[in-house]
């Protein structure tokens, strides 16, 4: 006669040697202790039944590549907290990243947003430098993009150097006010 560890024994060399009908008794034989030991830890029934199914089909797949010297029962359940704890560490490292994500996500929406608002108001500014006065937007142009020195813009366009003076202080003044104005908007969105 054979008694339930010798039988177990025997069940799980069939079912390593690919015998689905050894594989279905031992799932019949200990399907409930390990749904019940994956729910004590787990809790999520979603998540339970995907750890449950995903086990089982590992020990199926490993079939060949498992040898049980002592008993099954202690193979199984070995197996079973092993793979919880991965579960576990997989689980809590794809919230991670999915939190780690979400963060750089948010971070990225308020860089581009900063950049459009950039974006913006230097096309605002570039609007209103382009309304200057056609002498005065000259002037202004080879002052601060040039980098002309005024005696340089005197000679180069035949005025004065009090003119171009005259010509700057009243274009950084225009602009000036436009940005105050543009500031007062800004702050109050």
């Amino acid at each position: 006669m054979v008694n339930d560890h010798e039988e177990e024994i025997l069940l799980f060399s069939e079912m390593s040697k690919g015998s689905m009908t050894a594989f279905d008794e031992l799932y019949a034989r200990y399907s409930e202790a390990v749904y019940y030991t994956i729910y004590k830890k787990i809790k999520n029934k979603d998540e339970v039944d995907d750890v449950f199914q995903d086990f089982f089909a590992s020990i199926w797949r490993k079939k060949e590549n498992i040898s049980v010297n002592t008993s099954f029962k202690a193979f199984l359940f070995t197996s079973l907290r092993n793979h919880i704890l991965n579960h576990l560490l997989q689980t809590n490292n794809r919230e991670k990243r999915a939190l780690d994500y979400t963060k750089s996500l948010s971070h990225e929406d308020t860089d581009l947003a900063r950049e459009t608002d950039i974006i913006g108001i230097s096309k605002l500014v570039t609007s209103e430098i382009n309304r200057l006065p056609e002498k005065m937007h000259r002037i202004w142009r080879l002052r601060k993009e040039d980098g002309l020195s005024i005696s340089e813009i005197s000679s180069q366009l035949n005025i004065s150097e009090q003119t171009v003076k005259n010509q700057l202080s009243t274009a950084n003044r225009r602009l000036r006010l436009f940005l105050e104005k543009l500031h007062t908007f800004l702050f109050f969105l």
